[in-house]
């Protein structure tokens, strides 16, 4: 073979497989495939709502059982809208879910639903803490413990109802959660009940749950119908130095007081006759930093130990 028929051979192999290899991508991420955006918009909304969550002193066992549940009713409401029954294998296709739970999710109400059994490691400790009589005083308190040893300890405890997890993984969230308490000699004392769920208000995460359920059914009224989409509009603003941001705050906050205000005189007349449709204004703040990743302090963890050095 010449050596222009080698060349000749050698670009046409080199063209098949650059065909296929141009193929296969076409094949595995179609044009048009939302799907990865969808993860990461997902992601930004899971990383606040998770931390609500934990701080509420839930589990991400409750929150995935919540995202089943949710599911299953936005689905079984949609077929609603254009059938008079619910087609629960079509759920099943559509999410996966079996279909016993699904029909079990629908038989459900919401005041009659059961407790979630599986609790965040560290309330389920702390629970078996105040509960178990083993772990209690002959005041029915919980028990001051011994972090490590033989006998009734922090370790057996953690052992027993941790599922797993280390004691001192364990010890370090309930000492960030302020429900515990250390003392002399390396043993530790329970302040609280439940990890979490400090500083949060029956009121706060009823309007969480309110305002973040309108906002989102907002933005998705609007992707899905663009033509005639609800209004909703941000601005953001270069706050620039720290020592700006009361004033920007208080400036917001006038301004959105009054339009409030000013829709509520505007609505007054309407609200009068009761209809089947409710329309609502909510006007909110916020700010993004840059996050800091410093170094932790080398004094900020204690190293505890199961024999303490003499």
């Amino acid at each position: 073979m010449s050596g222009a028929a080698r060349r000749y051979a050698s670009n046409v192999v080199s063209y098949a497989v650059s065909m296929r290899v141009r193929t296969n991508i076409a094949m595995s991420a179609p044009r048009g495939d939302v799907r990865p955006v969808v993860r990461k918009a997902l992601l930004q909304l899971l990383e606040p709502l998770t931390a609500f969550v934990i701080d509420a002193g839930l589990s991400a066992g409750d929150l995935n059982l919540l995202l089943r549940e949710a599911s299953v009713r936005s689905l079984a409401r949609r077929q609603l809208e254009n059938s008079p029954r619910i087609n629960i294998s079509g759920i099943a296709a559509t999410t996966g879910i079996p279909r016993a739970e699904i029909s079990r999710i629908l038989k459900q109400n919401n005041e009659g639903r059961r407790a979630d059994r599986r609790q965040q490691s560290t309330n389920r400790i702390l629970a078996a803490w105040h509960g178990e009589p083993k772990f209690i005083d002959r005041n029915g308190q919980p028990a001051i413990l011994k972090i490590y040893g033989r006998g009734t300890t922090f370790e057996s405890l953690v052992k027993s109802f941790g599922g797993g997890i280390p004691p001192r993984a364990v010890l370090d969230e309930l000492l960030r959660a302020r429900v515990v308490k250390v003392l002399p000699d390396q043993r530790i004392q329970a302040r609280g009940y439940l990890s979490g769920s400090s500083g949060l208000s029956l009121q706060a995460i009823k309007a969480f749950g309110d305002r973040a359920s309108d906002l989102f059914s907002t933005m998705l009224y609007n992707m899905r119908t663009p033509e005639t989409p609800r209004f909703l509009a941000t601005v953001a603003l270069p706050a620039g130095k720290k020592e700006l941001l009361p004033l920007i705050r208080k400036k917001i906050s006038n301004r959105s007081a009054e339009f409030v205000s000013e829709m509520q005189e505007t609505s007054a007349v309407a609200l009068r006759k009761r209809g089947s449709n409710t329309v609502g204004v909510t006007v909110f703040y916020h700010e993004s930093t840059r996050a800091s990743h410093s170094r932790r302090s080398p004094t900020s963890r204690t190293n505890f130990r199961r024999r303490p050095i003499r």
